[in-house]
């Protein structure tokens, strides 16, 4: 009998095992190998395809669906139509975003060619979340809620689109980063916080425009599509001067470049603050000590189209470093206007190029 029994609980503990197997397993896993996904413009995309959220899901004493993340994170899903937070019923049925057409909307984000190092969790939900019926992103997790009708590939584009903007800027401009942050504010002229701030309406939201900015200046078209922006009352961002470089040199401030004689150890090149308003630093710092004299060095500003700003003379050497300020004016003393600038800094030995980004 205590043997029987002994063999009974043998063969339940198996099958509980395999039965949170089954429900638990996936959740680690679910995204498999393929699903991690390195685009052309520099983006690394994890996708989890509405099957594999599935697979994400488990049943709560409460018979409720649960999805759980890798992280831990856990959202309830709604899985009736009628539910009463689902307001517009639709044709009565979900409909999950198609996740090609979400990658290839993102395999066509466009920042001016500049690499985007930085990635993004994108998840696919067959089911909206419970207080959380809408599209979002949270850190690096994008969410794509589904629609109660199909969705348009142009409408897709646009969610999917605009959900990066705010990864990008949690990941390169987070508010915490007061000076990144106050530029792009100033930039938009959203400085009164009266009007605009985080409890502000949607479209009134800092983060909301700056993520509509993106979409509108570096999706393609058919995130485009609107012709416009959510907030209305304010400029296209195609209207706002230095706006569109301020989100390029965001991904491309800096660069490691190599001096040019064979053998050379490499120099680092960079400026300081950028973007800036009015004056910024180029700086050199060198693996080894600078060259003996400041005026071995020359420095140029020029604009977008390779015409000439200014040569920037002066400049002073501080061991294995070379640094220069250009005050913002062109040749004849004018104040330069925003936008992106390029600086080229050469000697016999080396030469090398960068980015900044005027901000007033």
């Amino acid at each position: 009998m205590a043997r029987n029994l002994f063999e009974y609980n043998k063969i339940l503990l198996i099958w509980i095992f395999l039965i949170c197997s089954s429900l638990l397993g996936p959740a680690r896993g679910a995204a498999g190998e393929n699903s991690l996904l390195r685009l052309e413009n520099g983006l690394e995309i994890r996708l989890f395809t509405p099957d594999d959220v599935m697979a994400m899901t488990l049943r709560d004493q409460s018979g409720r669906l649960i999805l759980r993340l890798p992280d831990g994170t856990v959202y309830q899903l709604v899985e009736d139509i009628l539910d009463p937070q689902i307001v517009n019923k639709g044709d009565g049925s979900f409909h999950p975003v198609n996740a090609d057409w979400a990658i290839e909307a993102l395999a066509k984000v466009d920042l001016a060619g500049a690499g985007v190092d930085m990635r993004a969790e994108i998840y696919v939900l067959p089911l909206p979340r419970s207080g959380i019926l809408a599209s979002s992103a949270c850190g690096e997790k994008i969410f794509l809620s589904p629609g109660v009708r199909e969705i348009e590939r142009c409408l897709a584009a646009f969610t999917v689109t605009h959900e990066l903007g705010h990864v990008f800027q949690r990941h390169f401009a987070p508010e915490e980063n007061g000076g990144t942050w106050a530029d792009y504010l100033k930039l938009r002229g959203l400085e009164d916080d009266a009007v605009y701030s985080a409890d502000a309406p949607r479209a009134n939201r800092p983060v909301e425009i700056f993520s509509e900015d993106f979409r509108y200046l570096f999706g393609g078209s058919e995130a485009r599509y609107s012709g416009g922006i959510e907030n209305q009352d304010l400029a296209r961002p195609d209207e706002v001067d230095g706006l569109e470089e301020f989100f390029v040199a965001l991904v491309a401030p800096a660069r490691l470049a190599y001096d040019a004689r064979p053998g050379a150890a490499p120099f680092a090149l960079s400026n300081y603050p950028n973007p800036f308003n009015p004056s910024t630093t180029i700086r050199v710092v060198f693996n080894g000590r600078a060259p003996a004299g400041a005026g071995e060095i020359d420095v140029a500003v020029y604009r977008v189209d390779g015409s000439l700003v200014r040569r920037v003379s002066g400049g002073t050497i501080s061991g294995d470093e070379f640094s220069v300020r250009w005050d913002g004016r062109d040749d004849r003393g004018n104040a330069a206007p925003s936008g992106l600038y390029f600086y080229a800094v050469r000697s016999a030995g080396f030469r090398a190029a960068g980015k900044m980004l005027l901000a007033r």
